[in-house]
């Protein structure tokens, strides 16, 4: 038996493509500083691209303590669970 070693050449992931080929379920909204996009446990309905600022990623624990375990930046991506159905996990938010 011979095998045969196939390859295909991955492109680079272009968001700019990406975004322009959906057709009418996208749009662009500007956040506040500080302002809370979704909170954790929201069920989600909306994937996010950060076109430039950054998003602070936070949990809070039962007793209400708040830990930032995350900075999203220019050209990140955001609010993938909903495409499966989950709940988010985190608080996300503009930093001050």
């Amino acid at each position: 038996m011979t095998l045969v070693a196939v390859s295909k050449k991955l492109s680079k992931f272009d968001p700019k493509t990406f975004l322009s080929t959906i057709n009418g379920g996208r749009k662009i909204e500007a956040f506040p500083k500080k302002q809370t996009i979704f909170a954790q446990g929201d069920s989600g309905d909306a994937v996010f691209y950060i076109k430039d600022g950054k998003v602070k990623l936070t949990v809070v624990s039962k007793i209400g303590k708040e830990a930032t375990i995350g900075i999203l930046n220019k050209g990140d991506f955001f609010g993938e669970g909903c495409l499966t159905g989950a709940a988010s996990p985190a608080v996300l938010r503009q930093p001050r």
